[in-house]
């Protein structure tokens, strides 16, 4: 194998941040034929990844073995199906000619099975490689018109916006109650920056009272129930198309898509609003004919 093709996987593969399945690094490198897949270092799973080595092949040079910290048939079977039951002796050189007698029934062992737990992998990449067909197709048109019937969207959201929700529901199980990935899905599809704001819901006080009232006595200016109920300000700052303010308004584009999602992610226990703000050359309030030129309350104050 040229050195540079191996370095190319072991680069792809140390890029990661993460303990990336091996599946989707298998289906990720299927360009690379000359690679096999090794269930070689169960016992180092406790601290290593899932992926836990690259190397050349021992025999083929021209191939790659990617070594995998999983069971193979060899962990799942008992002992005896390929060892010898040896008795107990106290002759050191019995049992290091033990030892290696099994180390070499295990290495042939682990031969013998390894084509099998490489096909039944193999298998497995295919699925997860038609999983991501899966994936891409959902940006084509008839399907996001079908699945945005069936999944109930808002047909005033934009088709790109709404391939990129369906893109994400196979995985609402993961993000639903996750501010973190909310935030991350929801700036992914509004192509915007987001800041998320934690406050508590007040109650107001609007109880009728029919008896005199004296003021500090039995009434007060303004009362409000403070209560343990969470609610998130969703901000988007400095939005980046301020001539399309009205895609940020209520029944707007970019609002109904956040709404549609926070809808469905959100604890149900808590409330939501969603704010923005107009980038700082924008809020210059300016006299014009021009439509828009000025926003009282959005892009100016009195």
């Amino acid at each position: 194998m040229e050195n540079n093709i191996l370095q190319e996987i072991r680069e792809h593969f140390d890029g990661l941040d993460f303990d990336i399945k091996a599946e989707t690094f298998a289906a990720g490198i299927k360009e690379f034929s000359d690679v096999s897949y090794s269930y070689s270092d169960y016992f180092k799973r406790r601290y290593s990844p899932d992926v836990s080595g690259i190397r050349e092949d021992d025999v083929y040079k021209e191939n790659i073995v990617v070594h995998l910290s999983r069971r193979g048939f060899y962990n799942i079977f008992p002992e005896r199906f390929f060892h010898k039951t040896v008795g107990s002796t106290g002759f050191v050189n019995d049992m290091v000619n033990a030892y290696k007698n099994r180390k070499v029934e295990q290495e042939k062992a682990q031969k013998f099975f390894n084509p099998l737990e490489e096909e039944f992998f193999l298998h497995r990449v295919e699925v997860e490689r038609e999983e991501d067909r899966i994936f891409e197709s959902l940006g084509n048109s008839e399907l996001v018109y079908f699945l945005s019937d069936l999944w109930e969207i808002n047909s005033n959201i934009p088709h790109v916006m709404a391939g990129k929700i369906l893109k994400a529901i196979p995985f609402m199980h993961k993000i639903a109650g996750n501010l973190t990935l909310i935030q991350q899905v929801l700036e992914t599809i509004i192509e915007e920056s987001l800041t998320i704001t934690k406050t508590y819901t007040t109650i107001p006080n609007t109880h009728e009272h029919n008896d005199t009232l004296q003021l500090g006595v039995n009434l007060a200016t303004a009362t409000t129930g403070a209560s343990y109920l969470p609610k998130y300000t969703f901000n988007i700052n400095n939005i980046k198309n301020p001539e399309k303010i009205h895609d940020y308004l209520p029944k707007g584009q970019i609002s109904l898509v956040m709404q549609y999602f926070l809808d469905h992610t959100m604890p149900f226990e808590s409330d939501f609003e969603i704010d923005f703000t107009l980038p700082q050359k924008k809020q210059n309030f300016t006299l014009s004919d021009a439509i828009f030129a000025g926003r009282l309350g959005i892009s100016s104050t009195i």
